[in-house]
Order: structure tokens, then C-alpha cells, then sequence
């Protein structure tokens, strides 16, 4: 589970959705800020990220320390747009999680997810983009509040035991206790980073509403406007892919010689990723897990000799980051994709 970088393309105007824009908008009314400071709803149009968080400021003055995470309590699926329109496709709460990392840059620029499975642990993180600004904290607050109540939304029932760290510090004591209260979460306050812990089992928990059939049309649609809002992402980052393909071997691939394979300087390669919201090594790692485990799968080879093809010197070092990213070693995965397909062939057996 190899996440995108979280970058946000620089020089792009920064702006955020009308229905994301819409949730901070009636809140802020609702906590008492006057219409005139509030100013007309949003239409149609996006609304840029400065309006937002000016507005988020207001809104915080009024409400208090807490209005963060009660603004993100108030988001629905609907809010996020064509994202959350995809969620409702979804199979499973690790699938919709994977569309919020993939098409997060379609709802707002305020930061950007990354998700990373540690053992049977999966790592949810967020980084602000916007963290000197006076309303930081409830920003961040908003977003992990919205996340837990749409995953909730979808499962239909509560997420109880996640654990939430917050880089910024711990409000008064009253708030914290309150905040810990309504979210049901273990939270922690001046953390490293702004992330949330939960079992990775619950990736596999099936969604009740999903519309399986609806998902590949969604994901198009959600395409086609990435690629319009970043033209040259999707270009830049399937071109590195090949590269990376191509050059897999004992001998490693290297950033350099990707550059130089597409006729451009190392620096230019890693910013026209970043504004495709990846990194090179993100790329590398993904490229390397999808061959790995089609080589588990499909081919005898042994597994010393799948990691060398993978750029991996030692044995060891391919099966500590297969099990980083699948949660079990390569053998394991191998022998566990085996009986599913013995299991299948059989059962087409019986059929005919």
C-alpha cells in the first residue's frame, strides 16, 4: 500500500470545492457568526483557499477551541464531490480510503493523506499545508473528524479505538476531554506528525451501500478531472513507471538515471512528480510490490530470486518490505495465493 506524496503543485491556485466550502459555511453560521462576515454561500464556482480559512478563523473566534472537530462531524459523502461520490461505490473501507488518497487533490488543496500499513496496523497521516496559519489546528482537526465520520457514515456503525495524534498542542483541558468524548477516539496531542492508528483488518470490512458496478465509470470520470486540473500527471508519473520496469535489477534504479532516460534533470523529475502528488521512491516501492506479487503468484521462481530482480540485494530485505506492504511475508502471500486458485480451479471444475 504505497501511498502518493503529499505534495501540492506549486504556482497552481489553491482553491477548495463549493460543497467542501458549503459544510464550513453553514457551521460557521450555525456557531454564530454574523451572515455579513460570512458572507453569500458558495455556488458553484470553487472558492479560494485564503476565503476558506479566513472564514474557518472567524468561525473558531466564535465557537471556541472545539469547532474543528464539530465542523468535520458535519461533513456527508456529498461534501467531498466527485469523491464522495466514489465512496459510495467502494466495496470496502479500504478501497473508499484508497480513492481519498488518490483524488484528495479534487477536494481542496488545504494538504494531502498518505496511508501505509505497519503490520497489522495501517498508518493514516496528514500533512497541513497551511500551518502557520492561525487556524491551523482546527484545520487539521476538521479533516481527521471528517474522515471518522464519513468512514462511519459509510460502515454504518461507529469506529471505536482509533488512536488520533496531533502535532499541535493540547487545547484546555475541558476541550481535550470533550473532543475525546464526542470522536469515541484515543487522542494525543503533540505528536511528530497529525496521523491516526487503526487494525488493518478493518480495510477488508464491506461497505452495505456499494455499487460495485457504478466504480470503474466513477474512477474514469474522477480521472478525466485530475488529468484536467494536472495535465501533465498522469503523463510524467506512467512514463517514470516504465522506466522504473525497465531498469529493475540487482543494480537498483536510481532517480539520476531516470531523469536521464526521460532527457530531463533530476530536480525538474522530482517536481513535475510533486505536482503530480507523487515521489520517486512512492513510484519505486509501488512498481516493485504490484511485480512482486505478480511474480508470487504467477511464476516458480524462488523468492532470492524475485528480490534480486527487484533491486534487492539481501533475501531479507525484500521479505521485511513485502511484509510492510501486505501485511505477511512472500512465501506466506505465495502459498495463500496458491490454494485461492487451486480453490477456484476446483470449483469451475464441479461447475462444468
Amino acid at each position: 500500500m504505497t501511498p502518493p506524496s503529499c505534495s501540492i503543485a506549486p504556482g497552481a491556485p489553491l482553491r477548495v470545492i463549493a460543497p467542501y466550502a458549503r459544510t464550513l459555511w453553514d457551521a460557521a453560521l450555525a456557531a454564530g457568526v454574523p451572515p455579513a462576515q460570512c458572507g453569500a454561500p458558495p455556488g458553484e464556482d470553487d472558492v479560494p483557499v485564503a476565503q476558506y480559512l479566513a472564514l474557518l478563523q472567524q468561525a473558531l473566534a466564535h465557537a471556541g477551541p472545539g469547532f474543528g472537530w464539530c465542523l468535520g462531524q458535519s461533513v456527508k459523502p456529498t461534501s467531498y464531490g466527485v469523491n464522495g461520490i466514489l465512496l459510495l461505490a467502494c466495496g470496502t473501507l479500504g478501497e473508499a480510503l484508497a480513492q481519498v488518497l488518490r483524488f484528495e487533490a479534487l477536494v481542496h488543496d488545504l494538504g494531502r493523506s498518505t496511508l501505509t500499513r505497519q503490520g497489522t496496523v495501517v498508518v493514516y497521516e496528514w500533512r497541513n499545508a497551511h500551518a502557520s496559519h492561525p487556524a491551523a489546528a482546527a484545520l487539521v482537526e476538521s479533516v481527521f473528524a471528517g474522515i471518522h465520520t464519513c468512514a462511519q457514515w459509510l460502515l454504518g456503525q461507529p469506529l471505536v479505538g482509533v488512536q488520533v495524534e496531533f502535532a499541535h498542542p493540547a487545547p484546555d483541558a475541558v476541550t481535550a476531554a470533550a473532543l475525546a468524548q464526542a470522536s469515541g477516539a484515543q487522542l494525543a496531542w503533540g505528536a511528530p506528525a497529525h496521523r491516526a492508528r487503526f487494525p488493518a483488518a478493518w480495510l477488508d470490512w464491506p461497505l452495505p451501500q456499494t455499487h460495485p458496478g457504478l466504480l470503474p465509470l466513477l474512477q474514469r470520470h474522477a480521472e478525466e478531472l485530475l488529468r484536467a486540473r494536472q495535465p501533465d500527471a498522469a503523463d510524467i508519473v506512467a512514463r517514470v513507471r516504465q522506466c522504473i520496469s525497465q531498469r529493475l535489477g540487482p543494480q537498483g534504479v536510481r532517480l539520476a538515471d531516470v531523469a536521464a532516460d526521460l532527457q530531463l534533470a533530476p530536480r525538474t523529475l522530482q517536481r513535475r512528480l510533486a505536482e503530480a502528488g507523487w515521489a520517486f521512491q512512492g513510484l519505486l516501492d509501488g512498481t516493485r510490490h504490484a511485480l512482486a506479487c505478480h511474480y508470487l503468484r504467477q511464476t516458480p521462481m524462488a523468492l532470492a530470486d524475485i528480490g534480486q530482480l527487484l533491486g534487492y540485494q539481501e533475501a531479507a530485505a525484500f521479505h521485511h518490505a513485502f511484509k510492510q506492504w501486505q501485511g505477511q511475508g512472500p512465501g506466506q502471500y505465495r502459498a495463500r495465493a496458491g490454494a485461492d486458485l487451486d480453490g477456484c480451479q476446483a470449483g469451475a471444475s464441479t461447475a462444468r
